[in-house]
């Protein structure tokens, strides 16, 4: 549909005499993008901020009347796309959906002059952003209530199912338990599910919520396990500094390397393979100093030939031949059998 937004705009303005046209100008940003507040348009007209805002009351009033005296297109073709795609949508994904939808996807300050007509059109209706949501637009207090009653019950479900989720990334399967019982779309569920900050996509594409260290990593320990998980195997401290300083986004937090040492051997997750070496205790990696890994194995195992002990132990720590055989001669805690092999003591 061919509709020229920023000609609409201009269009109901342009009755208003001067000083209404400058303050909604400034009050919406439809000027040059940047929106002021009552005190700071009075301030530049020399006029208190209650006749600014008597001045804006007035203006939109009449642009009202004048939008009203159109042939409507613009806010009829938004609230249909509203509808198809459940009632609700996050003011960012409107404008890009505007953006292919009309006939000036290149207008400037697009996302200003669409709020201002829909606001004035009264309808539909607009939630500012808050601390569990983003902006967003609606058509109906029950299209607001479904949206927001759907996001609360997956919430809880993803809560109650959180190792499902972050263990074997089953998503799909809690999705498809959450809109069931809704009869909703995928499309429409997904919808819903981008106008609350309860969620979050990281870097790696894995989808969760928000207060997860295993999807939204704050701190450098849980970057680091993060990525510990994702490359499945043991890694230098320094690079795995580097991978972080990689993958985050935020250029301002570099993790350097001694930090990440100084925090991964504090923590019980992580565990020292090798000369700086770190990998998983989920991975089935064990703490401990190589006479306790050797120790713990030939218990699990039984008497063990040195070769045998040495395969299962480099599977658990990068460590040297010699290593292993040199603490095999402790006496106090492993013995040679007749057979030549060994068992532990204590």
């Amino acid at each position: 549909m061919n509709i020229n937004v920023s000609k609409l705009v201009s269009g109901v303005l342009a009755s208003l005499d001067q000083r209404q046209r400058e303050v909604l100008e400034g009050r919406y940003g439809l000027k040059d993008g940047e929106v002021r507040t009552l005190a700071e348009i009075g301030e530049k007209n020399s006029i208190t901020r209650e006749r600014v805002r008597q001045i804006e009351a007035g203006a939109l009033q009449e642009v009202r009347v004048l939008l009203a005296k159109t042939d409507g297109s613009f806010v009829n073709l938004v609230k249909t796309h509203l509808k198809n795609i459940g009632g609700v949508r996050r003011e960012a994904l409107l404008l890009t959906d505007l953006k292919m939808m009309v006939g000036d996807p290149n207008t400037q300050y697009l996302g200003n002059k669409v709020r201002f007509l829909l606001e004035v059109a009264g309808d539909p209706k607009f939630v500012s952003e808050g601390n569990d949501n983003y902006s967003y637009w609606y058509l109906s207090g029950d299209d607001q209530k479904k949206a927001t009653g759907f996001v609360a019950k997956l919430v809880k479900l993803m809560e109650v199912k959180k190792g499902e989720v972050v263990t074997h990334g089953n998503i799909d399967l809690l999705l498809k338990d959450a809109t069931g019982p809704h009869n909703l779309k995928d499309l429409v569920a997904l919808n819903f599910i981008s106008i609350s900050k309860d969620f979050h996509v990281n870097e790696f594409g894995d989808f969760g919520l928000s207060h997860w260290p295993e999807v939204n990593p704050k701190t450098v320990r849980d970057w680091a396990h993060i990525v510990l998980k994702k490359e499945r195997k043991p890694l230098h401290f320094q690079d795995i500094a580097k991978l972080i300083n990689r993958i985050r986004k935020d250029s301002r937090k570099l993790a350097h390397p001694q930090t990440v040492h100084n925090e991964l051997i504090k923590d019980q997750r992580f565990v020292l393979v090798g000369r700086g070496m770190y990998g998983l205790q989920e991975f089935g990696l064990m703490p401990g100093t190589a006479k306790e890994v050797m120790g713990r194995i030939l218990k699990q195992h039984g008497p063990l030939s040195p070769k045998e002990l040495l395969g299962l132990v480099l599977k658990e720590r990068m460590l040297k031949k010699n290593t292993v055989m040199i603490n095999l001669q402790n006496r106090k805690f492993f013995k040679r059998l007749e057979d030549g092999k060994y068992t532990v003591l204590v």
